[in-house]
Parts: structure tokens; C-alpha cells; sequence
């Protein structure tokens, strides 16, 4: 399964006869880097062992009255100096290099894919291509993963590794599928596809987005108000009127203890929401976390049959592009590697091929095995297996899911304008009662508190006009 983010690392030691050892790994992070050092030293007897990750320096250098700026690979600014100074520059700076890059927008994407579809069509080189394109998107971002791209197949990078590099920018799925298509018979026909899916997904996104916009203000004021009145509002109310107030209200006293909770363990309690969902997003961003997380969140209701069909959708789209007559473990193994799930894809690594391979087990079968795809899926994948039409059985499985995930999703907008009004009215509704109970506290002055009437010594009266 590919990493994300991998990273290349180099390991320094000496075996048991003292002897220098040097290995280089990719990993996803500085402790998988360590932990595989770790291992490979109890395997092999290392000691003095040292991990040094492969960081990217700028350098400005003169060679005679010409200046020349660049940037390089290297674990240590002392290698780059060496070998620029080897080469017969003189350095001048070699600094710490930090690839600050943002997303490209997503209209910019299409448009690069969409027209790079059109100019495919035109038989034009995709080297080409690429150097069109760099010269006429408009997003920085954009221009300069584009530039990366093609620095990178000059240098020989395999086509599918130099999209993956920019998936920061391009998004990772979208580099993935790019990448494939680089590599295939058929470029244009997915390039037209991953350019009608992002297109589709960012017509999505700004819809949610602005159909969302006033119920979030709405729900943050609320919430904002909600926090307000609970926390110093209503406390300030009681404090004033306990010395005079009987028997408190039940929903007065009950908001009265949520508060002092939360008073007494405000610091804690973000502490803890802090730690959790900083744990949670640090674990389902590695490999194993972010296979436990796709395997459970399809399970969500209503969400996880859209982001199933999703997967499904660009499975069978890249399978119906990719599938020949011949042998097809490649086509089936970049579906998955497309499908935007990594439990699918390592289910299909795992589970699907092996037994395609190990024991002639057929497709549909394998397909069952897997444990993901709906129903439909399955049978229309048996059928296909009987009547040798799998291609295009993909391409309609395809169509029917993007269909159908088209109106799902606008359903899904209306869903959650629906739920967000649901907690406006609650909120309101217990924000009405508490102020409604708490304005119609019965005051009780106490006995002992009421003014009693006293006789000066030197008053004089005369009860005969009463």
C-alpha cells in the first residue's frame, strides 16, 4: 500500500565487526523511521545507530559573476556545501529549505485536467502538455506542482510518483488517478473522468458551503448566547436574588449545576476535547488509522452509503478505463489504489487479488469476498463474468453510482439544513423556558428580615383622637 507523505530517511551504524553501515528507508514520520531502525538493529547486531531524515536546502552560489540560486536534497547542510564546492562553485548561503504549499482550487484543477483531456484528444505529446499548461493556469500553487512535475520526468521519476509528490496540491486521490492515467492506453478517457468527479465534488462543496453559511452563523451566535447566559448570566441573576428566593425552579437548579461544572472544570475539560480529537486526527492520518477509519465510517448512516457509492464509483470508473481482455490484476490493483478507501484498497490487496492469483477463484467471487461493495455490484459483476462484458459493465456500475450519488448528496444538504433547524428550535425552546422560569422566581422575604416599627424615648402619643 503507498504511504502518504512517505518521506526518505537514512540510517547510520556500525555491525559487529565495526564496520560502517549505512541503509536508506522511506517512512510516513521520524518515529516509524526509528521504530524500522529499531528493528533492523536487533535483527542485524547494530550499535551506534543514527536516523537522519532527508531535508531540502536552498543555496545561493557564484560561479565567476554569476549568480545562481537553487534548492537540494540533502540530510545536512554540510553535504550540500561539499558538494556545490566540489563541483567548483562558491556558496555564499545554504539554508533550510521549508516546501511551504498550499491546495490549488478546485476550478483550477478541472480546468487543468479537463483542457489537458481536450489537448490529449489533439494527439498532442503529454510533455507538451504539461508544458503548455504550466505556462497558462493561473493558480501559483498550481504552476509550480505542474513545474515539479515535469523537473521530475526529465530526471526520469516515474510518471505516477511525480503526480503523487504533488498531491498536497492536486489532492492526493486526484494525483493518484492522474498518475495512472500517465502510465495507460487511454489518458484521455480518465482524465475526462477524474475531471467530471472533481468537478462534480467541488459543485458539491460550494453548495453545502453556501447552503450552510447562515445556519452556522445562526448556530455559533446561539451557542455564543447559549454559554453566555449559562456561565455568568444566570449565576449573577441567582447570587442577587438567593438571599430572597424560596424553593429554586428544577430547570434553574439543574442549569445552576452545569454551570458550576463547567466553571470548575473548564481548563480540564478543553484539555481533554484537545488531546482527543488531536489523538484521533493524529492516529487516523497513518496507515493502519486511516484503514480503521474508512472501514467504520461507510457504517455512518445516510453519510456512509454516499461515501460508499463513492468508493464504488471511481472503482468501477478507473476499472471499466483500465480493464483489457488479458490479464488485469494491474487494472483491478489501480482501481482500488483510486477509490478513495484505504479498506477497500487493502481488502483488494489482501483478500481479493491472493485469491485471484493463489487459488483462479473468479472475479465477482473476489468481489464478495472484499465485503464492501453493495449487492448490485456483485451480481452485476457475475453476469459480466458469464457473458465476458466486465468493461463495460463498469462503465454503466459507474454512471448508475454517479447518478445516484448526484441526488444523494443534494438530499444529503437538505438533511442537514433540517438538523440544524432542529437544534436552533431546541435551543430556543430551552433558552424560552429557562428565562420564562427564572423571570417567575417567587421572592420570599424572611421573617426575621422584615422592618419592625420602634418608639423613640422622647415621642409623645396621644391615642384620644383614635
Amino acid at each position: 500500500m503507498p504511504q502518504l507523505n512517505a518521506t526518505e530517511y537514512r540510517i547510520q551504524a556500525t555491525d559487529q565487526n565495526n564496520r560502517p553501515v549505512q541503509r536508506y528507508i522511506t517512512a510516513v514520520s521520524g518515529f516509524a523511521a526509528r521504530a524500522r531502525a529499531r528493528s533492523l538493529t536487533e535483527t542485524n547486531g547494530w550499535k551506534k545507530v543514527s536516523v537522519d531524515k532527508k531535508k531540502s536546502y536552498s543555496y545561493r552560489v557564484l560561479r565567476g559573476s554569476t549568480q545562481i540560486d537553487g534548492v537540494q536534497s540533502a540530510y545536512s547542510r554540510a553535504e550540500v556545501t561539499a558538494a556545490l564546492e566540489k563541483l567548483g562553485f562558491k556558496v555564499k548561503t545554504v539554508r533550510r529549505f521549508y516546501d511551504v504549499r498550499f491546495a490549488a482550487s478546485s476550478e483550477e484543477v478541472v480546468t487543468f485536467i479537463g483542457t489537458s483531456a481536450k489537448l490529449l484528444e489533439q494527439k498532442l505529446p503529454y510533455n507538451e502538455i504539461l508544458q503548455i499548461m504550466s505556462g497558462h493556469v493561473r493558480d501559483k500553487n498550481l504552476r509550480s506542482a505542474l513545474k515539479a512535475i515535469i523537473r521530475d520526468l526529465k530526471e526520469g521519476v516515474d510518471s505516477r510518483d511525480a503526480f503523487l509528490r504533488q498531491g498536497k496540491v492536486i489532492g492526493h486521490d486526484t494525483a493518484l488517478m492522474l498518475g495512472i492515467a500517465s502510465k495507460s492506453g487511454d489518458m484521455r478517457a480518465i482524465f475526462e473522468s477524474v475531471a467530471r468527479f472533481v468537478e462534480r465534488q467541488a459543485d458539491f462543496r460550494k453548495g453545502l458551503l453556501s447552503s450552510m453559511l447562515l445556519p452556522a452563523v445562526t448556530t455559533l451566535a446561539l451557542v455564543g448566547a447559549l454559554i453566555f447566559y449559562i456561565m455568568y448570566l444566570l449565576p449573577k441573576m441567582v447570587e442577587m436574588l438567593k438571599p430572597m428566593m424560596g424553593a429554586m425552579p428544577p430547570l434553574t437548579a439543574f442549569t445552576m449545576q452545569v454551570s458550576d461544572i463547567l466553571k470548575d472544570n473548564l481548563l480540564i475539560i478543553c484539555l481533554v476535547v484537545a488531546f482527543a480529537l488531536g489523538g484521533f486526527y493524529a492516529y487516523i492520518m497513518t496507515a493502519n488509522g486511516r484503514v480503521w477509519f474508512d472501514k467504520w465510517v461507510v457504517r455512518i448512516p445516510y453519510i456512509g452509503r454516499i461515501l460508499r457509492n463513492t468508493s464504488s464509483e471511481l472503482f468501477c470508473r478507473v476499472l471499466g478505463i483500465l480493464y483489457t481482455s488479458g490479464e488485469n490484476i494491474d487494472a483491478i490493483q489501480h482501481a482500488a489504489e483510486s477509490s478513495r478507501n484505504r479498506y477497500l484498497e487493502k481488502q483488494i490487496k489482501t483478500v481479493a487479488i491472493p485469491t485471484m492469483l493463489k487459488y483462479g477463484t473468479e472475479f465477482w467471487k473476489s468481489m464478495e469476498m472484499v465485503g464492501f461493495f453493495p449487492e448490485m455490484i456483485v451480481s452485476r459483476f457475475r453476469t459480466a463474468g458469464e457473458t465476458g462484458s466486465v468493461k463495460s459493465t463498469s462503465v454503466q456500475l459507474a454512471d448508475y453510482y454517479e447518478m445516484e450519488n448526484r441526488y444523494a448528496m443534494k438530499n444529503l444538504v437538505n438533511v442537514i439544513e433540517v438538523g440544524v433547524s432542529l437544534v436552533i428550535m431546541v435551543s430556543m425552546v430551552f433558552l424560552t423556558l429557562l428565562s420564562s422560569e427564572t423571570a417567575s422566581i417567587k421572592i420570599e422575604p424572611k421573617r426575621d428580615q422584615q422592618p419592625k416599627m420602634t418608639i423613640q424615648p422622647d415621642t409623645v402619643i396621644d391615642l384620644r383622637d383614635k
